[in-house]
């Protein structure tokens, strides 16, 4: 962890951080780390309206209907995302990552799941990553248990260090998911990562086994190209900074639609509510609980 990203942790927390902590490889750090973030979504602070925000696992209940919910954690910044000419940077289509690169971000998504899980639930949980992909200077790594329920953590990397994380476990009431349709996809929407300049979206899903692609129609960007693989995808892109109000307010978490391309080079629709297993009603319906954290 560079020295600039080092001395802003500390700041963060200078009440209770020593002065000689080694925030990028003591131990202590780490446990510290995973506490500052872990968010307790019965217990969540109030909406706030600058600076970096993550929406907690209670707007992640609500935007999935309550299937998944229990953890929420980010590493964010002001100006983490870069902005401006950094994120300009950032591409529609992503390109794959491999070799070091690839197993480096890997591990450090694995480091931060497992040890964010284990602080936030009391519980181990065996991540594997199933999605690495590379958009300009990022690295974003998809890692879940595998699990009939899928606990999920995503992490977003810029040239190799850990710039935000965010995911879920299931709660108690929490149902096996449902096996995806051949030539259909699942997923849930409204995981986004926010600061007071930017806000990074992710989607991350299944999909079934004839599907070899996936296309997002975004309200900021356009056409989002995903990485499909092993039968998961993901894809991420920058918006407009925003506020849980907002959010609340559109459960679609920013797509308009999504389409499939199926092994035999053919497209077909799908509709969100058969990606995320909710009604129109839903959909077109205000969110409540959650919260934003500073």
């Amino acid at each position: 962890m560079n020295d600039t990203l080092d001395q802003a942790l500390r700041d963060l927390d200078p009440a209770v951080t020593p002065s000689d902590l080694e925030v990028g490889a003591d131990p202590r750090a780490r446990a510290l780390l995973a506490r500052v973030v872990a968010t307790d979504p019965t217990k969540a602070p109030a909406p706030a309206t600058s600076g970096p925000r993550l929406l907690t696992a209670g707007r992640l209940a609500a935007v999935c209907g309550g299937v998944a919910a229990g953890i929420a954690a980010a590493l964010l910044l002001p100006g983490v995302f870069g902005g401006g000419s950094a994120m300009a940077a950032w591409t529609a289509t992503p390109h794959a990552v491999s070799g070091d690169r690839a197993t480096d971000a890997q591990q450090t998504c694995l480091d931060s799941a497992r040890d964010t899980t284990k602080n936030t639930t009391g519980r181990e949980l065996g991540f594997r990553p199933v999605v690495t992909e590379g958009r300009g200077p990022w690295t974003l790594v998809y890692v879940n248990d595998g699990s009939g329920h899928l606990a999920e953590i995503t992490c977003l990397l810029r040239d190799g260090d850990l710039v935000g994380s965010q995911g879920s476990t299931p709660g108690p009431d929490a149902r096996p998911l449902p096996p995806v349709p051949a030539g259909s996809a699942r997923a849930t929407l409204g995981a986004v990562m926010s600061t007071s300049e930017q806000s990074v979206r992710i989607v991350t899903g299944r999909v079934g086994a004839d599907v070899a692609g996936l296309e997002l129609s975004t309200e900021a960007k356009g056409s989002v190209t995903a990485t499909v693989t092993g039968g998961y995808f993901t894809a991420w892109w920058p918006d407009a900074p925003t506020t849980e109000e907002r959010e609340n307010a559109s459960p679609r978490g920013g797509v308009r639609s999504v389409t499939v391309i199926l092994q035999d080079g053919s497209r077909q629709g799908v509709s969100l509510e058969e990606l995320t297993g909710r009604t129109s009603a839903q959909l077109n319906t205000s969110a409540g609980g959650g919260s934003a954290r500073d």
